[in-house]
């Protein structure tokens, strides 16, 4: 097949008194590659999240509190662009990735290979914690699963408002959130201004999720990302919540899906016409324009080849 390259077996080969060591097979096609990290390290984010979502709720305030949560999905993103920063970017929020289509810092035809990974990693994610925590959730609510109410454990695995929180509220809560979310990433990847220090970027990028998750967490959960909601949402309607997961809350599913994209369209924008457009040229030896700075693996950083269909961080 075109997309695979076969190599020598894995190990030592003796060929000329010269020794080559090559991996037996690997994958040549990009957006497989891609595909692949992408579902792997939303994966890995969400684990940590939903997990610790689960330890605290199956718990009762006894394995952790709100802290732990925000923690848990922090340090799951940290993880999570360890695991697929170099190859993806580890965007693990289809709100990202649709912003960086939309200034073009990712190929459009790319667009559909990062919702569908990120769908993927997370679906998988939601069956693994529901697996893990499947007798905690069912001591705790006595089998009884509910979407509302005393014992309601659908909230582990999705978002729902607070009971005070309208619509329209909602909306504009998401919509915040996940400006600020795309706003800061732009700012920790603009090597004009003061970005991430190289290698920190995991760090910064999961600091940056917790100061959401203990500023703007409270009224909803702070999805501020479609896949991530979406996805766990739909596994707890098949595992046994059913249809009241998207009924609950006025119907609130749609807002995650809706709100993010939107709120990361307008953070990210009054990035650049804040701060990025206004930067200063960079002049190199001879007095001539650097046209294009040093280029860092920083989660947001644009490639050279997206028109190629590779990806942007």
């Amino acid at each position: 097949m075109r997309d695979y390259v076969q190599s020598v077996e894995l190990g030592v080969s003796q060929q000329k008194g010269v020794n080559v060591t090559q991996p037996k097979v690997w994958l040549k096609n990009e957006f497989v590659r891609v595909g692949l990290a992408e579902s792997l390290c939303t994966y890995v984010m969400m684990v940590f999240g939903l997990g610790s979502v689960a330890q605290v709720v199956t718990g009762e305030g006894a394995f952790g509190q709100y802290l732990s949560i925000n923690l848990g999905f922090a340090l799951g993103v940290a993880m999570g662009v360890h695991v697929g920063g170099k190859v993806s970017g580890a965007h693990m929020n289809a709100a990202v990735s649709f912003t960086m289509c939309t200034y073009g810092r990712l190929a459009w035809k790319m667009l559909p290979v990062y919702v569908f990974a990120q769908l993927l990693g997370s679906f998988l994610a939601a069956g693994t914690i529901y697996a893990v925590y499947y007798e905690a959730i069912h001591d705790y609510c006595g089998g009884n699963l509910t979407v509302t109410g005393v014992k309601a454990t659908a909230g582990i695995f999705a978002t729902y408002p607070a009971p005070y929180l309208s619509l329209l509220a909602g909306f504009f809560d998401q919509v915040c959130g996940t400006a600020m979310l795309l706003l800061c990433l732009m700012a920790l990847s603009d090597q004009r201004n003061k970005p991430a220090a190289a290698g920190s970027e995991p760090l910064a990028v999961g600091l940056l999720v917790l100061l959401i998750g203990i500023s703007l967490g409270s009224n909803s959960g702070y999805a501020i990302n479609p896949t991530r909601d979406i996805a766990p949402r739909v596994f707890t309607a098949i595992a046994g919540w059913g249809a009241d997961v998207f009924r609950s809350g006025n119907g609130w599913w749609w807002v995650p899906l809706v709100a993010p994209p939107i709120g990361g369209v307008l953070g990210a924008g009054i990035y650049k016409v804040f701060v990025e457009m206004h930067h200063q040229p960079v002049s190199g030896q001879g007095g001539q324009l650097v046209e294009e700075l040093q280029e860092e693996n920083t989660p947001l950083e644009k490639q050279k080849y997206i028109s190629s269909g590779n990806v942007c961080v």
